[in-house]
């Protein structure tokens, strides 16, 4: 018998960002590994709300870990599709 591999669509929207995604960083091109949401703009603590995707308008609110080992705040990333 046949294995049946299941393959999600997912429809990503110009207006979130989403774990996987590149952005444009002052580290050049990396990939989202993780996205925190934070209580307020550059909080001083990393202790935010694991996310998987976050509206664009709001990425001020976010810490975003990167796959070179950075993180970035949100205000210094550019989304890159």
């Amino acid at each position: 018998m046949a294995k049946k591999e299941m393959i999600e669509d997912v429809v990503k929207f110009d207006n979130i960002f989403y774990v996987g995604d590149t952005v444009e960083t002052k580290h050049g091109l990396n990939k989202i590994i993780k996205i925190e949401l934070m209580p307020e703009p550059r909080h001083y603590s990393k202790c935010g709300i694991n996310v998987e995707k976050m509206f664009t308008n709001m990425k001020n609110y976010c810490i975003i870990d990167l796959d070179n080992k950075h993180f970035v705040y949100g205000d210094e990333v550019e989304l890159c599709r």
